[in-house]
């Protein structure tokens, strides 16, 4: 691979990053703002009945979306350092796909039900993008093991 591909490789790293970065941080903005800052458009109306669903909501919105950015960026050390070794397809990558399909089910769970929780409505959604997402990145994860596979392969062919 040529030094311009690489350079091109951690340009998009880090713009992928920031952007993540200014996602994470309007998230908890938004959040915080929901929590304790009266003026917000849309504060939240805590319903003593459904506090428990309410607190499990939130706290899944804020961990979903930390553990996401986080895994993020280790998929992308991990594929920074493996361009450096040779090794297009670090093998740990796959299974770092899988755990963020489990966090994007999360996440879509979660993000179904936020208006609710935030308006104080005892209602569960469950919509079609909570079994879709993370079914696709199960697929991205079953085509980053092929081409691991198939560099693996390339490897002892040469």
């Amino acid at each position: 691979m040529t030094n311009s591909t690489k350079r091109s490789i951690k340009r998009l790293s880090v713009a992928i990053l920031i952007i993540g970065g200014l996602t994470l941080a309007y998230a908890y903005w938004q959040m915080i703002s929901q929590l304790w800052l009266n003026n917000f458009i849309y504060p939240i109306t805590w319903n003593p009945e459904m506090r428990g669903w309410q607190i499990f909501i939130l706290s899944g919105r804020f961990i979903g979306i930390t553990l996401l950015y986080v895994l993020s960026w280790v998929f992308i050390h991990r594929t920074l350092r493996g361009l450096e070794d040779g090794d297009f397809f670090p093998k740990s990558n796959v299974a770092l796909i899988r755990w963020a399909a489990l966090v994007a089910a999360l996440l879509a769970f979660v993000h179904s039900n936020y208006d609710a929780v935030v308006k104080g409505e005892s209602e569960l959604m469950l919509d079609s993008n909570t079994i879709l997402i993370p079914l696709i990145v199960l697929l991205f994860a079953g085509l980053y093991k092929m081409a691991y596979l198939a560099a693996k392969d390339s490897k002892l062919a040469i």
